[in-house]
């Protein structure tokens, strides 16, 4: 989803530019921080950083789509359940 918000991005734009390091970044940025902190906060936390800080970074409400949040809280939830139900024991 993180990727997803730049699908009108123009290919030659910065923002893309952005998108090339940010996307590598968020995901191990999410990879560590769920992995050091195996908690529910921080499993929910981390996907909707990294899903809203290009909208800070470039200062641009229409990266982010309220129905994508959900999506992602939800996502989010979902995956520390069953993280937290099935994987640790």
């Amino acid at each position: 989803l993180v990727g997803l918000q730049f699908m009108w991005a123009p290919a030659d734009g910065d923002v893309i530019a952005f998108v090339r390091v940010w996307l590598p970044l968020s995901g191990v940025l999410i990879f560590c921080l769920v992995w050091f902190l195996p908690r529910e906060p921080a499993a929910w936390a981390a996907p909707l950083l990294c899903y809203l800080v290009p909208a800070a970074w470039f200062r641009e409400g229409a990266f982010v789509d309220p129905m994508l949040v959900i999506i992602l809280l939800a996502a989010s939830g979902v995956s520390a359940f069953v993280f937290r139900r099935f994987l640790t024991s």
